[in-house]
């Protein structure tokens, strides 16, 4: 389901001749995981990310963003966006994947729970047993 959504993505995309298809490099997916190593006990989650990460190197579409494995990307970058939100006061303790005008992605790390947190309160909106739950309906709501 995933990829035939993310599929349905290129074929809009590749309109604007532009393209989501390109994998992330070996380096910065070890540094992601690295990141996450010395930042959070939590390593489960993170293995359907960089399965991710190597058909799509992030994604920007229609308010969506899916972190990237840029290193340095202030934007969209994983580690950066992390960074920026885990220096709010949660409730829990999360890592993010991505976000949209609404809705926050992330994984519970205490819970191993994955989900989508409200905007701007922090709410839990929905919970999910996969990553790959999560990206398919947070990729629905924008198509």
């Amino acid at each position: 389901m995933l990829l035939d959504l993310l599929t349905e993505v290129e074929k809009i995309k590749n309109q604007d001749g532009k393209s989501i298809m390109s994998s992330a490099n070996d380096k910065n997916i070890n540094e992601i995981r690295k990141w996450i190593s010395s930042n959070s006990s939590e390593n489960s989650g993170v293995f359907e990310y960089e399965a991710f990460l190597k058909k799509v190197n992030g994604l920007e579409f229609n308010g969506l963003v899916i972190y990237n494995a840029n290193q340095y990307d202030k934007n969209n970058g994983f580690i950066e966006a992390n960074e920026i939100w885990q220096e709010n006061e949660w409730e829990g303790n999360y890592l993010f994947f991505g976000d949209s005008n609404t809705s926050w992605y992330c994984l519970d790390i205490d819970k191993h729970t994955f989900l989508e947190l409200d905007k701007p309160s922090g709410d839990i909106v929905e919970e999910y047993s996969s990553f790959e739950e999560m990206i398919t309906e947070a990729l629905k709501s924008v198509l």
